[in-house]
């Protein structure tokens, strides 16, 4: 096998990888939303997940905006 043909085998399954994670964040009622950022904010997000808060951006944007949004239950 050459290193095209690996190159082309390792992209194919890591997007199955990904169609079958966003299937099953769909299945779960999620949506994918686009959020663009400023590098500051960016910056902020990078700096919490270094610091062991959050394990992803995704995972900070969520809890940002969950706790900016969601009502809090007393």
């Amino acid at each position: 096998m050459t290193a095209e043909e690996r190159l082309a085998e390792l992209k194919a399954a890591d997007t199955r990888r990904q169609t079958r994670r966003r299937e099953a964040l769909k299945q779960k009622g999620m949506t994918q939303q686009n959020v663009w950022l400023k590098p500051s904010v960016k910056a902020v997000i990078d700096q919490a997940i270094q610091n062991g808060r959050f394990r992803s951006r995704t995972e900070a944007i969520e809890w940002a905006l969950a706790s900016a949004f969601e009502e809090k239950s007393a």
